[in-house]
């Protein structure tokens, strides 16, 4: 176990096994479906709740609520090698922002937007720093986090956990965080807004999406936040957030984007003179030409 996130077999069974009902024999067939199948279980989920695939409504709502199947797509997948990247990328672009705005790590207000299974507070907690964690109150995967920051001893210490985020909204973040959430809600642009208005000015967001994948194993993606694949470092330029820096490796997981005291041209013309942004922005309309001509035939 690193930085207090499981990435062994046992220790994730051992992990959900404590802080669910779930029989050890269940979660580790499960445990390995999830490991051999990414997406297998909240799959299940969606069969169960009855959900329509990319569509948003009251069932989906109710598998968010009731469903279990996150806890394991997000504890399997935070043990790969690629998926721990993002995070130790994270890290150390929240330690360079520390130490540019000469502002104690400690003393840092982060927001762990959309945590999940809290896989990232943790580790944030771990590496010193205090976090505010969000997910949906009441959900499973939301009392499943709680009792693993209360077993961690963090609860309340260096992890709140917040009901909401509207208090924030009059920009009191340091840092926002958030990882492939943006693909999920029915208005992500509302979304890209109120990280904006959560950030001090100065501040940073660091930010994946997976808007463009919408194969079987991911029904929780939603189809009609197809348009905004490959468009992302648009999105938050023209909501007032500019590109500062992403990864090469794995490449655009993360990216992170700064809250200046206002965006100007220069800020929107680095984005077209970028070979990445461009070839990410081309290469995903051409996909979704592809999709909708094999669609047709």
């Amino acid at each position: 176990m690193t930085s207090g996130i499981p990435v062994t077999f046992r220790d994730i069974v051992d992990q959900i096994v404590q802080f669910t009902d779930l029989s050890r024999a269940e979660v580790e067939q499960r445990v390995w479906l999830e490991a051999l199948n990414l997406g297998w279980n909240v799959a299940a989920d969606a069969r169960r709740y009855g959900v329509t695939a990319h569509v948003y409504d009251g069932r989906m709502e109710q598998l968010y609520r009731e469903g279990i199947g996150f806890i394991f797509e997000t504890m399997v997948y935070s043990a790969q090698f690629q998926r721990q990247r993002w995070t130790i990328h994270a890290l150390e672009r929240v330690n360079i922002h520390a130490t540019t705005r000469r502002v104690p790590t400690n003393q840092l207000k982060i927001l762990m937007m959309g945590d999940g299974a809290g896989n990232d507070s943790l580790a944030f907690a771990h590496a010193g720093f205090a976090v505010d964690y969000y997910d949906i109150p009441g959900s499973q995967t939301y009392a499943f986090a709680t009792q693993r920051f209360a077993a961690a001893g963090l609860l309340e210490d260096q992890i709140t956990l917040i009901p909401g985020y509207d208090i924030g909204l009059s920009g009191v973040y340091d840092v926002v965080v958030s990882f492939e959430v943006l693909e999920h809600l029915p208005d992500p642009l509302a979304a890209i807004r109120d990280i904006y208005a959560l950030l001090k000015v100065g501040g940073i967001a660091l930010v994946t999406e997976g808007f463009g994948a919408l194969g079987p194993p991911y029904p929780t993606h939603l189809a009609r936040n197809e348009r905004f694949s490959g468009r992302t470092p648009f999105l938050f330029v023209e909501r007032g957030l500019a590109l500062s820096w992403y990864s090469r490796d794995p490449l655009f997981k993360p990216i992170e984007f700064v809250k200046p005291a206002a965006i100007s041209h220069l800020d929107r013309l680095r984005l077209l003179a970028d070979r990445n942004v461009v070839m990410l922005r081309l290469g995903s309309r051409l996909g979704r030409i592809r999709r909708r001509m094999l669609n047709g035939l």
